[in-house]
């Protein structure tokens, strides 16, 4: 399996160091943001997923929400 393939297959948590620059979706409402690679991954500026303002069972930091697109 490629490194993209498994990029593009995993989904990463707020915190997680990003694996390759580009653009990732926030599962939770569909939000898409770009991403340098070494940065951290953090909460959705849109939905606020992971912290106790988002939607109900999406507020917690240790769940997996960013996905790359590419």
């Amino acid at each position: 399996m490629s490194i993209i393939e498994t990029v593009t297959s995993r989904l990463f948590k707020i915190g997680d160091v990003v694996p390759q620059s580009g653009m990732y979706v926030y599962v939770p409402c569909g939000f898409m943001q770009y991403f340098e690679a070494s940065t951290q991954f953090g909460t959705c500026d849109a939905c606020l997923a992971g912290t106790e303002y988002g939607p109900e069972g999406c507020q917690s930091v240790e769940s997996e929400f960013w996905q790359f697109l590419g």
